[in-house]
């Protein structure tokens, strides 16, 4: 439950944070970095910031696990772990800020799931299944939820 807690308090700082002049200036970034520059804003600065608050965030998600765990497992550190990140994300929708939480909750369901019916081959089911959502729903479940097929 306290790691439920934290992890409620940063999603909402978080929220807070791109609600605030500063997540508009991030945006605006995003969409078009010369822009924001020729429109006065620190490019590199507001870059920083952001990694700044990803490093903050990722680093409180990790020692929350390894409270949980009591051990930081070697395979935390594998590069499966990263794609696997990048699968949730795009599953649930990159430009959204509740995607990656569908995403994740999609992949973990549906491997764990997967795993009960076929013991070694799930993760090509798995892959599978990511090739046809980035094919035809390019924008995530929540993103298409919210957005249409079509977009808005």
């Amino acid at each position: 439950y306290f790691a439920l807690a934290v992890a409620a308090v940063a999603v909402a700082g978080l929220q807070r944070v791109l609600k605030s002049p500063f997540g508009s200036v991030l945006a605006a970034i995003r969409e078009n970095s010369d822009r924001a520059t020729a429109c006065g804003y620190d490019v590199n600065r507001a870059r920083l910031l952001s990694f700044v608050f990803s490093a903050l965030i990722t680093g409180l998600a990790g020692s929350l696990d390894a409270l949980r765990l009591n051990v930081v497992p070697v395979e935390a550190m594998f590069w499966s772990t990263s794609g696997q990140v990048v699968i949730m994300t795009l599953l649930g929708g990159a430009g959204t800020f509740f995607g990656p939480f569908v995403g994740a909750a999609t992949f973990l369901v549906l491997g764990d799931r997967l795993s009960l019916v076929m013991a070694d081959s799930y993760p090509i089911v798995i892959g599978a299944i990511f090739m046809v959502f980035v094919l035809f729903l390019p924008k995530g479940i929540w993103g298409t939820l919210i957005g249409g097929f079509h977009g808005r």
